[in-house]
């Protein structure tokens, strides 16, 4: 199942998503991420220098998974010991953020 991954409009831009015009056309993403068998693997199509990949329970708020990645080319996030619910994947570098919401 592929993890559907939103850029932080608000953050990056100071604008409201709901004011935000509505674009057709499709968004290259520089990460792809994906949920097999309670492993999340994360795919990075661009060069990044550092990244910080969290996985947070929406449930308790709890991070289950935090790692500091230099130039990754991709990352597998073995999800077995977590309890079932829903989570955030988290990728945050000084040029991108992005989060997407699946359930476990």
């Amino acid at each position: 199942m592929e993890i559907a991954l939103y850029k932080d409009i608000k953050n990056d831009n100071n604008v409201d998503p709901e004011d935000m015009p509505v674009t057709r056309s499709p968004i290259f993403l520089p990460v792809y991420a994906y949920l097999y068998n309670k492993v999340v693997t994360v795919d990075f199509q661009a060069t990044f220098s550092a990244v910080t990949v969290n996985v947070v329970s929406d449930v308790t708020g709890e991070t289950v998974y935090s790692e500091l990645l230099v130039n990754p080319t991709n990352v597998s996030i073995d999800l077995n010991g977590a309890d079932s619910g829903d989570y955030r994947l988290e990728i945050i570098s000084d040029e991108i953020a992005l989060e997407g919401y699946f359930p476990l």
